[in-house]
């Protein structure tokens, strides 16, 4: 099973080394097991009898190796494969390109081809254009990870032929073109691959927007590479990160002994967030809610969620102010669903920040009210949680010029003010205030829908309030909201059914899919 680590370019090599050195295992034998594993992969998950011909096009290099491997294995199953030599001239080949090109010359030259009459190795001429039966599946095999600048000439001509040619790609452990460990810039020409199957690790750039464009979807192959040694500050939040972290259910349990949250949410305008945060802490494990509200939001709640506490604000439409002496044994609190921005609001999130001083976890309109404040963030209690969306992220640290930009100023904001920041979004990001980032595994596109956030909110609180430790609640409450979003889709059938107040209704079906044995 592949790691949580997300690794550097320079990692992976560490890691090729190591596993060569420790097994050990000669490069050319390691070569033909990622490929190998690669078409095993590929004949389970792609149906690759719906193409004409397979065109694995393959540089000099140990990328092209690989690709070789793979072609000689579909080649033996009676695929009509084809190789695609992308070798401009004086180009220098690796020993196990050579190697692997001999070994596929040579089966393909043994073997009667009246099933694989296609079967061919061809060199790409420069300015050819690339014409092959419909519908063609290509395999990208011409740099992967080894590329460390732009594409020029011969290899910017191919790639722009190969992306122009209509065929179906899936690149081999990255699309030709794109650099995994910083940004590519937007016009500079990579494979636009629909699929892409990396080796072991998945590397920073495949779980960024900006390069969903290039890598499509992508596949983790495990090819038994060893871990290098030394702390990972980019990893991923897998099943066993949760299974490590879940406190096991107590049998003598009670309501006082599962934790009393505190929920500031909701105004006049916007009062079924409080509603969506409430069910999520409730559904979460939580022993006991208490909402504090506006009186036009805590008319609404006993019919909506009869199992929460109302504590009714002052204020008719908007959260103004906290009477702390009416709430004694909370847990943990949790401001900012639906809350607005108004003067009343503000002053009251103020209040919270000079009383409060154990985490809080701050959502939404709490986060604007931030960014039109920054010197506040300075009264943040240490730990605390902030959940922002990318255009909330931006009214607090800045604008990003790219998508690795934004990760570093995450980190960098987490740790200047030693908090745990949740980016939200496909891969949701969790910056703890140490340095490391966490990329979430589950979820889907059904989760991009209003209230979803405000779910995750009450997640939060739930598991904050049981006494989860904030850097766990945080992974725990990121995960645990995907995994019940996925849960709900399968169950609705499409992500576009998919709606905020199903999600919470998912939690426990979640776990039990996702954790046990």
């Amino acid at each position: 099973m592949f790691n949580t680590a997300v690794l550097t370019v320079a990692q992976v090599r560490e890691s090729e080394a190591l596993t060569m050195a420790e097994e050990p295992i000669p490069s050319i034998e390691l070569m033909e097991r990622a490929g190998t594993r690669f078409a095993e992969h590929l004949l389970q998950h792609c149906p690759v009898d719906r193409f004409a011909e397979i065109v694995v096009v393959c540089g000099p290099g140990n990328n092209g190796g690989d690709g070789l491997v793979i072609a000689r294995h579909l080649f033996s199953r009676q695929l009509p494969v084809k190789v695609l030599l992308a070798i401009p001239e004086g180009a220098r080949t690796t020993p196990e390109f050579e190697t692997n090109l001999e070994r596929w010359q040579a089966l393909t030259a043994a073997k009667e081809t009246t099933t694989q009459e296609t079967a061919y190795t061809q060199i790409y001429q420069e300015g050819e254009t690339l014409q092959w039966k419909h519908p063609t599946l290509l395999i990208d095999a011409i740099f992967g990870i080894g590329l460390s600048k732009p594409l020029r000439d011969y290899h910017a001509r191919l790639v722009e032929s190969i992306n122009q040619s209509g065929a179906y790609i899936i690149a081999v452990d990255a699309p030709s073109g794109m650099l995994l460990d910083g940004h590519t810039d937007e016009k500079a020409l990579s494979v636009m691959a629909q699929e892409t199957y990396t080796f072991q690790f998945y590397k920073l750039a495949n779980l960024l927007p900006e390069t969903y464009r290039r890598c499509g979807e992508v596949s983790v192959i495990d090819i038994g590479l060893r871990i290098p040694p030394g702390d990972f500050e980019l990893q991923l939040i897998k099943t066993e990160t949760i299974k490590r972290l879940l406190h096991r259910p107590y049998k003598f349990a009670h309501k006082g002994s599962m934790g009393h949250g505190l929920l500031i949410a909701g105004s006049a305008d916007m009062p079924g967030a409080a509603i969506l945060a409430a069910t999520a802490a409730l559904r979460g494990g939580i022993g006991k809610v208490t909402v504090h509200s506006p009186s036009k939001v805590c008319d609404l709640l006993p019919a909506a969620i009869p199992e929460a506490i109302l504590s009714r604000d002052a204020n008719s439409d908007s959260f103004s102010r906290i009477d702390w002496e009416r709430h004694p044994g909370i847990n943990a609190v949790a401001i900012g669903c639906g809350l607005g921005t108004s003067t009343a609001a503000t002053q009251g999130l103020k209040s919270v920040l000079d009383e409060v001083g154990d985490p809080l976890i701050l959502d939404a309109d709490a986060l604007n009210i931030l960014a039109q404040n920054k010197t506040w963030l300075g009264f943040l209690p240490a730990n605390s949680i902030l959940t922002p969306h990318l255009k909330e992220f931006e009214r607090l640290a800045g604008k990003a010029n790219d998508d690795f930009d934004r990760i570093g100023k995450l980190r960098s904001f987490a740790q200047k003010h030693g908090i745990i920041v949740i980016l939200k979004g496909a891969h949701t990001a969790v910056a703890m205030s140490d340095g490391r980032v966490f990329f979430n595994t589950t979820g889907n596109p059904g989760m991009a829908t209003a209230g979803s956030g405000d779910v995750l909110t009450g997640l939060l609180l739930a598991l904050l309030s049981q006494g989860y430790a904030p850097a766990a609640a945080a992974l725990i409450g990121v995960w645990l909201h995907g995994a019940a979003g996925d849960c709900a889709t399968a169950q609705y059938g499409h992500p576009s059914a998919l709606i905020a107040s199903d999600i919470p209704k998912f939690f426990g079906k979640a776990l039990q899919l996702k954790t046990e044995n």
